[in-house]
């Protein structure tokens, strides 16, 4: 049971200090990056097959089959919704899926038969997201979560912490001159929680390659990405019963804005033993970013009625606060193999390995490296403790009806990255789509539905002397459902 609590305390830990934690990378080391949208109509099972912009971010030797220059863009329309309890959110939004050129100096009078170059920009992964979560009649408080947590600090001699800090002076918790500890001010709530989260994590690929033969081919590329990540939380809490404080409600804002550039390289090669037979391998450096949070909170609360002083309501001062770290993602390994079959037909498996032990905080502010704090195991212990390698497999399969129309579909799977509850945050897609063929000109269109789930708490408060809860909030089982739609227009020259 304790174990069942513990990850999501993880992935909200923020909620409580501000820290970067094991779900930040998990968000920016876990994503479905499609491309194009005949690679996304195929769920990505693309890294045996090439002649495609998108697989310059998968497999760089796929941009060794072509045989004509190409340049293409295509626009991505989301729609997300999530439901928690019986709450449910939804979420729209447009971005550039991927666009990008290559060039071709193919010759067939050579064994190398040419060397191809090319640049190309993919969205890695769509932020834009919205949940509304709700917990009616609960037995405990947020405010009692802070007041044990800071009775704890006071009598371990420490610095109440932010979220103390906060809570004391918006009178969402209250000290008790006789004992010199704190009070909560509710101790049976209605709970809510809006979140809005907004952003994106792209890639510029600058991709090399060449081909032996029709055979053999070999690519690098060179990736340099991007992260900005939004996200805006409002918690409140109103009182399910009679309180001896007359306290109306409380609200807790918390503002948090990532951003960060870093590069990685990515090594790739295709074999075709025979024509009906392609063998594909990869291998992706970690990806070494420069990242910078900005976050900003308050706490707010309003009285029924008025304090000795005559006043009704209490605003925090606003605590502001950037922070600038070093991240390094996983490593990643690709293996892939694809059968054309009567020229007609195409059947695509990818599998890929990540180990998420891999990954790594480092250089924080005084020089903190993130292994250990004051207050016992930091976020690269907890990396290596809660998170694991992962087996993710992509399938895709196309059918050329004719010369002009060609049918696609897809499955995909990503296990989850947790060690302890491997349902958190798995995530699987199904897509089907359709190519034209006008020659010189093609267009493709692609849908995409991607789903996933995960639980999450509010608030918890840890007693660590005999490592029990003493206040959590219920458990909140989250969907996450996203529609997705690409259209490609490109031109062969």
């Amino acid at each position: 049971m304790k174990t069942l609590y513990i990850l999501p305390v993880l992935l909200l830990s923020a909620f409580w200090g501000f820290s970067q934690t094991t779900a930040d990378i998990v968000r920016f080391s876990q994503s479905t990056n499609f491309g194009t949208a005949r690679s996304t109509a195929m769920s990505g099972a693309f890294g045996a097959l090439g002649g495609d912009l998108s697989t310059f971010s998968t497999n760089p030797a796929g941009i060794g089959v072509f045989r004509k220059s190409e340049v293409s863009i295509t626009p991505s329309f989301s729609f997300s919704n999530t439901k928690s309890g019986n709450r449910s959110a939804s979420d729209n939004s447009f971005q550039m899926g991927d666009m990008g050129v290559v060039i071709a100096l193919y010759s067939p009078d050579f064994n190398w038969k040419g060397f191809n170059f090319g640049i190309n920009y993919t969205n890695m992964s769509n932020y834009n997201l919205k949940t509304n979560q709700y917990i009616a009649n609960s037995p405990n408080s947020f405010s009692q979560a802070i007041a044990q947590q800071a009775n704890y600090d006071i009598a371990a001699g420490f610095t109440p912490g932010i979220m103390e800090t906060l809570a004391s002076q918006s009178n969402v918790i209250l000290m008790d001159e006789e004992s010199g500890f704190y009070e909560p001010v509710i101790m049976g709530a209605n709970q809510w929680k809006n979140i809005k989260e907004d952003g994106y994590q792209g890639e510029y690929a600058f991709t090399f390659g060449t081909n032996y033969k029709d055979k053999l081919y070999l690519g690098l590329t060179i990736g340099l990405q991007s992260i900005y990540y939004k996200s805006k939380s409002v918690y409140a809490e109103t009182p399910d019963k009679d309180n001896p404080y007359d306290l109306d409600y409380f609200d807790y804002l918390q503002q948090l804005k990532t951003t960060g550039v870093g590069t990685n390289l990515k090594f790739g090669v295709l074999y075709r033993p025979i024509p009906e037979l392609r063998l594909g391998a990869a291998i992706h450096t970690p990806t070494f970013y420069s990242m910078t949070d900005r976050y900003y909170s308050d706490m707010y609360s309003l009285y029924l009625s008025p304090d000795a002083e005559g006043y009704y309501d209490y605003l925090s001062d606003p605590y502001e606060y950037k922070y600038d770290y070093d991240m390094r993602t996983p490593w990643r390994a690709l293996l892939s193999v694809a059968t054309v079959l009567n020229q007609k037909a195409i059947l695509s498996v990818d599998y890929e390995y990540i180990d998420y032990t891999s990954a790594k905080l480092s250089n924080g502010g005084g020089h903190y490296d993130f292994y250990d704090s004051d207050n016992g195991p930091g976020t690269n212990d907890d990396i290596k403790r809660y998170l694991r390698a992962t087996h993710n497999v992509r399938i895709g399969a196309e059918y050329r009806y004719n010369s002009l129309l060609s049918l696609r579909g897809g499955y995909s799977y990503y296990a989850s990255p947790y060690k302890h509850a491997k349902d958190l945050h798995k995530l699987q897609t199904v897509s089907t789509g359709f190519g034209l063929n006008f020659g010189m000109f093609y267009c493709d269109a692609a849908y995409l539905y991607r789903f996933t789930k995960d639980t999450t708490l509010f608030y918890s408060y840890l007693d660590p002397e005999d490592a029990t809860y003493d206040v959590i909030s219920d458990p909140i089982r989250n969907k996450y459902n996203n529609h997705e739609a690409r259209i490609t227009l490109g031109v062969r020259f």
